[in-house]
């Protein structure tokens, strides 16, 4: 009886064109397409904690910019979206710690410097100026290019960080 199943179960895979593939062509397709359901789903993520952003709900960003970060955690901009949560939270520390990876990651992204400025002047850290110099390098450097009203605009969010911020004792 046993035989008889396989000898069925051969017939009629050799019948199959899907049967036909190679193991390793099976797999593949199966690895393809699981990778693109996970682009899909970090995506939707993606989107869900922007929009959660714009409508100020800082809880929801910060647990899908999250999710993002453990499946994708080369991705900038879902550490960009974390930092930004984190900071909506007034979570200093963490945001300082999400912004020092998108600067790791990318460390020539504006909105990461503005970030981790922000974050290290509301922590008392006087690593702020540097942040601060680096985008008026930028700014400088920019000379009234596509970017300058961004940069200015982030160092300007430094700036006023850093005067609202009382600077921590020794």
């Amino acid at each position: 009886m046993r035989i008889g199943v396989l000898i069925l179960a051969a017939v009629m895979a050799g019948a199959s064109p899907a049967w036909s593939q190679s193991e390793t062509e099976l797999y593949e397709s199966g690895a393809n397409a699981m990778a693109g359901a996970q682009r899909e789903v970090t995506q939707r993520n993606i989107d869900v904690a922007a929009k959660a952003l714009r409508d100020k709900d800082y809880k929801t960003a910060r647990k899908y910019a999250q999710s993002v970060t453990r499946a994708d955690p080369k991705r900038v901009e879902a550490w960009l979206l974390l930092g930004s949560a984190q900071q909506g939270l007034q979570d200093w520390k963490g945001a300082r710690t999400t912004y020092t990876t998108a600067v790791r990651l990318y460390p020539t992204h504006p909105e990461a410097r503005a970030g981790l400025g922000v974050a290290y002047a509301r922590t008392g850290d006087p690593k702020a100026t540097v942040q601060l110099a680096w985008l008026d390098a930028k700014l400088r450097e920019c000379g009234g290019c596509y970017q300058s009203g961004q940069l200015a605009k982030f160092k300007a969010d430094i700036e006023a960080a850093i005067r609202e911020t009382p600077a921590k004792g020794p």
